[in-house]
């Protein structure tokens, strides 16, 4: 049961994407992928036909050893390149999937970092806490590394290597290749009924994540407020009901993993079992109807070897469903980022009322001419024909009551939201400080020198101090620019 206060720490958390926003997400994803994923699939093939040379040299040498006689040279250079093929194929394979995964990841991330860029603070506030961000960009994306590693390769796989092997044994037996057939139907049925409510776990167990992220982040900012209210055991208490409510959705979720994959290979054993019955009555003579009369020892043995190959994409295919669950839950996160505009776009009918942008004159660093906002969602303009001009050097404060429009209008200025009307124009570099900025647990001097490209010079770092008012020597500050920025300071 969850405690009230971890319940409130997720009510500005983003509302998840729609069934068909997370299908156009990871359908984006898969058509962005098909070359690498073709590859990937010439790779698999490759290594297939490398196992099947394998087992027919196998075949050859164990029917020649059980016959007392010499297997021909080309056998043992069979069973030698069939082994060689597989294990470069497999290779190349696993580096082909490793390269997708983490180049599509890196793009997704970009991506991300883009939209939090032209959103700026006012939209991540929007979206949710920062650490429902990290979690977001960090976790989340990672979630589709199985998905594009193992689950879609695993997906065509399923296709190829199976039908190949069918194809393959009806060639010798076709009695044999039937009984492959049915094995290789009753699997995907089994797994598609256990693995229905699956997809439900995953999503409520990174939705679960994420609030016990956001709630701890809450809970440490105001950590100091805490103490004085005296309420550190009651909160300590909250964290441990979330993180044991965490623990047993975790749980659940290795049941249903471990029910899976206890299916599978039920299945595969069952196929396998049936087949070796089929070709050991066949070479006793206890099977007499059509091909079973014509089975050798070589021919069973060769059956026999390729019949675990032939389910293990099922099997590979069934433990990446997973994979799948995984990517599908963090789709409805994702697919919201990256899909959906990140800027509101102006009315249709305002774009005859926006001015054409001029040069501005000399000595003006802003020119703010009426300009219009309204939150999404409201009908109230909390910014009407509003104009300002700023000029080189000048400081300008903005008051007003809360809600009047302040960090909306520094939002506009800085890029972060577009008016409905009007024109802003600005020259010269502006920079976005936060009305509480983070310090990074580093020297003084590295954090003044974050938002600089050029080298500056420890003259013009206390030149800056002095003027915001924390000229050097300081006693809070007893190594000058070398003192650690931390929580003593």
């Amino acid at each position: 049961m969850q405690s009230p206060a971890f319940e409130s720490a997720i009510e500005h958390t983003a509302e998840p994407a729609s069934d068909a926003q997370r299908k156009q997400f990871l359908g984006q994803i898969s058509a962005f992928a098909r070359k690498d994923l073709l590859k990937i699939t010439a790779a698999t093939w490759v290594a297939l036909m490398g196992f099947v040379g394998f087992c027919a040299a196998l075949a050859l040498l164990l029917h020649a050893a059980m016959t007392q006689t010499v297997p021909p040279t080309m056998v043992w250079v069979l069973a030698v390149s069939g082994v060689s093929v597989r294990l470069v194929a497999n290779l190349m394979r696993e580096r082909l999937g490793q390269n997708l995964s983490a180049r599509i990841r890196h793009q997704i991330r970009d991506q991300l970092l883009s939209a939090a860029a032209r959103r700026g603070p006012l939209g991540l506030e929007q979206k949710g806490n920062a650490a429902w961000w990290a979690q977001l960009h960090m976790e989340r994306v990672d979630d589709l590394h199985g998905y594009l590693m193992r689950y879609l390769p695993a997906r065509l796989n399923a296709v190829t290597t199976p039908l190949t092997i069918i194809l393959i044994s009806l060639a010798i037996n076709w009695a044999a290749g039937l009984l492959f057939m049915l094995a290789i139907v009753l699997i995907p049925v089994s797994m598609a009924i256990i693995g229905m409510g699956t997809e439900a776990v995953h999503q409520k167990q990174q939705s679960q994540q994420a609030r016990l992220a956001s709630h701890l982040l809450e809970r440490l900012e105001a950590l100091p407020w805490l103490r004085r209210q005296q309420a550190l055991e009651q909160t300590a208490n909250d964290i441990d009901h979330a993180a044991n409510d965490y623990r047993l959705l975790s749980m659940r979720l290795l049941r249903v993993a471990f029910l899976s994959s206890a299916a599978l290979e039920f299945f595969s054993a069952l196929g396998i079992g049936l087949l070796a019955i089929y070709i050991g009555f066949s070479l006793v003579g206890f099977l007499t109807f059509g091909p079973s009369v014509d089975v050798t020892l070589a021919s069973g043995l060769f059956l026999l070897l390729l019949a675990p190959e032939c389910f293990s994409p099922l099997r590979q295919l069934g433990q990446s469903h997973h994979d799948l669950n995984a990517a599908k839950a963090a789709a409805q996160s994702l697919a919201l980022e990256c899909l959906e505009p990140t800027q509101k776009e102006p009315p249709a009918n305002s774009l005859a009322t926006i001015p054409v942008p001029e040069a501005l004159p000399a000595g003006i660093a802003l020119m703010v001419q009426g300009v219009c906002y309204t939150h999404p969602g409201t009908e109230h303009a909390v910014l009407k024909d509003l104009n300002l001009t700023v000029r080189d050097a000048e400081i300008v404060g903005i008051s007003g009551h809360s809600g009047s429009g302040k960090s909306t209008l520094l939002n506009l200025i800085a890029g972060f939201l577009q008016p409905d009307q009007g024109l802003i124009q600005k020259t010269g570099t502006f920079s976005w400080i936060n009305q509480q900025p983070h310090l990074f647990h580093d020297t003084l001097r590295n954090n003044l020198l974050l938002a600089t490209d050029t080298t500056t010079s420890d003259e013009a770092l206390l030149q800056t101090l002095a003027q915001v008012g924390l000229a050097l020597p300081n006693a809070l500050l007893p190594r000058g620019l070398d003192t650690q920025v931390g929580d003593q300071n």
